[in-house]
This record gives structure tokens, C-alpha cells and sequence, in this order.
């Protein structure tokens, strides 16, 4: 409630000032995450797993089969419908 009551009576001035000292707080913050994150990479690049390495391939790989097994089903989907074709002009000349 006191906050409420502070922030009504603030001026515009006053709350431009409050919303920049936030911001410059956040975006200290942002740059020490930014500097910490880099330091890690930098000290772990050399213990690079070979699941990261192997990852691209597997990812290919995957990719060739999931576009193989789509062209299969596409080719036992349309041979169903001609199946289906077929079977109801059998029964429509076969009295």
C-alpha cells in the first residue's frame, strides 16, 4: 500500500529517473551475466563432450530418414486411394 501511495506521488521527472536507474541496474546485471557466461565457455571449450561433435551428423541423419519415411508413406497413400478407386469401380460395373 505504501508503494502505491509513493508512487502516486512522484513526478514524471522523478519516475524517469527511477525507470533509468533500473534499468541501468538491469543492464549491469546483463553485461556481468554476458562476462560470466563467456569466462565459462572460454574454461570449458576444451572439455568439448563427442556427443556435441557426433551431433550434426545424427541430426542429418535423422533428417534423410524422417524425408525417406515421408516419401514412402506419401507413395502407400496414394496407392490406397487407387486401391480404393479401383475397388469401387469393380463394384459399380460387377452386378
Amino acid at each position: 500500500m505504501k508503494d502505491d501511495e509513493q508512487q502516486e506521488n512522484l513526478t514524471r521527472e522523478d519516475y524517469q529517473r527511477q525507470k533509468q536507474a533500473e534499468e541501468e541496474k538491469f543492464s549491469q546485471r546483463d553485461r556481468k551475466r554476458v562476462q560470466v557466461e563467456k569466462e565459462y565457455a572460454r574454461t570449458h571449450d576444451e572439455n568439448i563432450d563427442e556427443e556435441t561433435v557426433v551431433e550434426p551428423n545424427v541430426r542429418n541423419t535423422a533428417e534423410r530418414k524422417s524425408r525417406n519415411l515421408g516419401r514412402k508413406l506419401n507413395w502407400v497413400i496414394f496407392a490406397l486411394v487407387v486401391a480404393i478407386v479401383i475397388v469401387y469401380l469393380i463394384l459399380f460395373f460387377v452386378k
